[in-house]
């Protein structure tokens, strides 16, 4: 038996079967659009961000420019769970 066949008397497979139908993971095409929005509209923001900062560095602002780059930082680190 290959690696890409599936042992049809092995239960295990069958269980894991019959479990695939407890998770609907179609979308509906609202969600989709509004997932794609906030997928092109991330690098936007995150680059108004970094600019903000800059600005505010260079207007003398540094504890607020440091406490947004600390946020920046901390939405561009993945989450582990």
């Amino acid at each position: 038996m290959s690696k890409n066949e599936v042992d049809l008397n092995d239960p295990l497979n069958w269980y894991i079967a019959d479990s695939m139908d407890d998770y609907d993971i179609r979308m509906d095409p609202e969600m989709a659009k509004e997932l794609v929005h906030r997928h092109t509209s991330y690098p936007k923001l995150v680059k108004a961000l970094s600019e903000a900062i800059a600005a505010l560095e260079s207007a003398g602002c540094v504890e607020k420019a440091d406490s947004l780059k600390r946020e920046l930082q901390e939405l561009s680190e993945p989450k582990e769970s």
